[in-house]
């Protein structure tokens, strides 16, 4: 009786987070609702940056140092992305080398920046036509965006603890990031051997992905001069999955940088000046990211003269196939 009843929960749990995250996925395919949204994001940042540029009244930027922080962050961020793209399709029973891996992770990079769900269904496309059944497909994509949150949530609700006065909102963030990593492991594709290793990895690289968002993010900050301490730092890390999370803004822009604004007052700490390295550091890391992305590209133009067994995505539908498209389930507002 006891196991019927965590049974029937559990599938409970997962029935109502998956029909959560098609929110964001429906209201993404209305018509217009992606552009305007990303427009929307885009004013917000340029208006309240601008505010804040002029309020510090900055006399100029070390460009250089800015650039240097991107480009030295970039292999990180690479490794970690194609780390946990490889764990994930691992876990499905498709097997990734790192060079395909690389190419994928950065013409994912550009899909999610377009003002369209790209990158998810790109990620959702290499493991369907590589083999993965459409619901592990699914299955580890939700896991994997579940638990990115979970560990945003974790690591700044415990960088709150530290950094605030507010204990009880680092206590509670903390609570729900378990809730959630919970959650996502109920979402764990079932039936391989070594699925729970396979797990493991993945949680010790959404946490080291979070972190060293968190830690580019304070390098930007000290360079234009915000006051701002490691704890305060960390406390940021929750912004970029709960950006993503909500699905209908393109890299998250302008939710991350107000979610920033917000935690900096909790924290005590000039909103204004973090909301402005935010977007610096969003347009460091575009900048940075160029010679990925360029490369990306171009290996994508050749896989797709390729055979499918290439590991292109030549042997499926095009990006702009409706035919595809309609056929395809992802949750596409949960994914990266």
């Amino acid at each position: 009786m006891s196991r019927a009843w965590i049974a029937g929960a559990q599938r409970t749990l997962v029935r109502r987070t998956a029909q959560v995250g098609e929110w964001p996925a429906r209201l993404s395919s209305v018509p217009y609702v992606r552009p305007l949204a990303a427009l929307a994001g885009t004013t917000l940042v340029i208006t309240v940056s601008w505010g804040a540029w002029r309020s510090a009244d900055l006399e100029g930027l070390p460009v250089w140092a800015l650039i240097g922080v991107g480009l030295g962050m970039m292999p990180i961020v690479l490794a970690l992305n194609g780390a946990e793209f490889r764990t994930q399709a691992s876990m499905v029973g498709v097997h990734l080398g790192w060079a395909e891996t690389a190419r994928y992770v950065g013409q994912a990079s550009v899909a999610n920046m377009l003002p369209l769900p790209g990158g998810p269904v790109l990620r959702h496309r290499v493991l369907a036509t590589r083999g993965a059944s459409q619901r592990l497909a699914i299955r580890a994509q939700l896991m994997t965006a579940i638990w990115w949150l979970a560990a945003g949530l974790v690591v700044s609700g415990v960088a709150f603890v530290v950094a605030s006065a507010r204990w009880w909102l680092g206590l509670a963030m903390v609570a729900l990031g378990v809730l959630l990593a919970v959650v996502g492991w109920t979402m764990r594709p079932k039936g391989r051997a070594g699925v729970g290793a396979e797990a493991g990895r993945l949680a010790a690289i959404e946490v080291a992905t979070v972190v060293t968002g968190a830690l580019r993010f304070w390098a930007v900050a000290v360079l234009i001069g915000a006051s701002l301490d490691a704890a305060g730092a960390l406390s940021m890390a929750f912004t970029t999955p709960a950006a993503a999370a909500l699905g209908i803004f393109p890299s998250g822009i302008g939710v991350r940088e107000a979610l920033i604004g917000g935690a900096a007052k909790v924290i005590l700490a000039d909103a204004s000046m973090l909301f402005l390295a935010a977007t610096i550091e969003r347009v460091v890391s575009l900048v940075a990211a160029v010679p990925l992305l360029t490369w990306s590209l171009w290996g994508g133009r050749r896989g797709a003269r390729t055979p499918a067994a290439d590991g292109g995505i030549s042997g499926g539908a095009e990006p702009g196939d409706r035919r595809a498209d309609d056929a395809d389930p992802t949750p596409r507002a949960l994914g990266r």
